[in-house]
């Protein structure tokens, strides 16, 4: 397994979905806190098709979460690619979210 200590803000003070971000690889770790007004926060990774799909966790746990932040979700593996936070419905504001590798 490649090893990332990189903590990626994927948005910061947000209320929409944020921008593509690239990741290097490897474990990792979400966080997501804010005021989600009844909106769903999802991790997802770019295809090679240039599709977003949301992300799941292992053991398919949740990489999505909605309305109850803050929220964590832990052993996301994740090859080198482009990733983003998505938000949609709802009211969110000052949503902050990031993924930290555990390299």
């Amino acid at each position: 397994m490649r090893a990332d200590q990189t903590n990626y803000s994927l948005l910061a003070n947000g209320s929409a979905t944020g921008a593509a971000v690239r990741i290097a690889g490897g474990e990792y770790m979400l966080n997501a806190e804010g005021t989600a007004g009844g909106a769903t926060v999802a991790l997802q990774m770019q295809t090679s098709n240039g599709t977003w799909a949301n992300v799941n966790a292992v053991g398919a746990t949740s990489a999505i979460a909605s309305a109850t932040l803050p929220y964590m979700a832990t052993q996301i593996y994740l090859p080198p690619c482009t990733v983003r936070a998505a938000l949609t419905g709802g009211s969110p504001s000052g949503i902050y979210v990031s993924l930290c590798g555990v390299g």
